[in-house]
């Protein structure tokens, strides 16, 4: 998992937003709008939203595992698993929208 942080840190994609996008998608929370805007709770102490420290992002877990009444290590190896689902998803997503503005930019 630890691994798969630094990738999102060194893509610049360790943001409160992907952070819970990769929960949501590893199912450790559900989608419904109480359930998220918990876990962005969870953030509160964070400096900066675009730049979610390691540390900060292990001790939301801690946190949440605690609410859920569940190991950080269970939360964490479940983000493992998923995780590069997660990757290849956002990088598809910039990739498309790369694209996108590319296209956009030769009608111009």
């Amino acid at each position: 998992m630890e691994d798969l942080f630094k990738n999102l840190q060194k893509d610049g994609k360790n943001t409160v937003d992907n952070l819970i996008k990769w929960m949501k998608d590893s199912k450790i929370i559900d989608g419904k709008t109480e359930t998220e805007e918990k876990a962005r709770k969870l953030f509160d102490d964070v400096s900066d939203a675009k730049n979610v420290e390691l540390s900060k992002f292990k001790a939301a877990l801690s946190k949440l595992a605690t609410e859920q009444q569940k190991s950080v290590e269970g939360l964490m190896k479940t983000l493992a698993d998923e995780g590069p689902k997660f990757l290849n998803a956002a990088a598809e997503a910039a990739s498309a929208a790369a694209s996108a503005f590319k296209d956009a930019l030769k009608f111009k």
